[in-house]
């Protein structure tokens, strides 16, 4: 019984899980892809900026990288604000393509 329980629990997450992966994908699809190619089925976006794939496999890439970097506005990139969920729904999103 003890075992069920612990593995209903380990499943609990995984919803949020999901949900903040679509949310920081329909992030990217808004925001990013007049830039960045957000997925691998895009085909148009900018030479100088890199794919969240390109992102995400960088060796310094982290939560908190990725994080600082979209608090931050940065020189080539629209000025829009993200909440702090949507920031950490755009993080996940990118850490998801590795």
């Amino acid at each position: 019984m003890r075992r069920a329980l612990v593995f209903v629990s380990l499943l609990l997450p995984l919803p949020a899980a999901a949900q903040n992966l679509e949310t920081g994908s329909a992030l990217a699809k808004r925001w990013c892809t007049s830039c960045h190619v957000v997925e691998a089925n895009q085909r148009l976006a900018t030479d100088s900026a890199p794919s969240f794939r390109a992102i995400a496999a960088r060796p310094d890439t982290t939560a908190a990288t990725i994080g600082r970097y979209l608090s931050q506005g940065h020189t080539l990139m629209p000025d829009f604000s993200l909440s702090t969920p949507e920031r950490d729904a755009l993080v996940a999103y990118i850490l998801s393509l590795r």
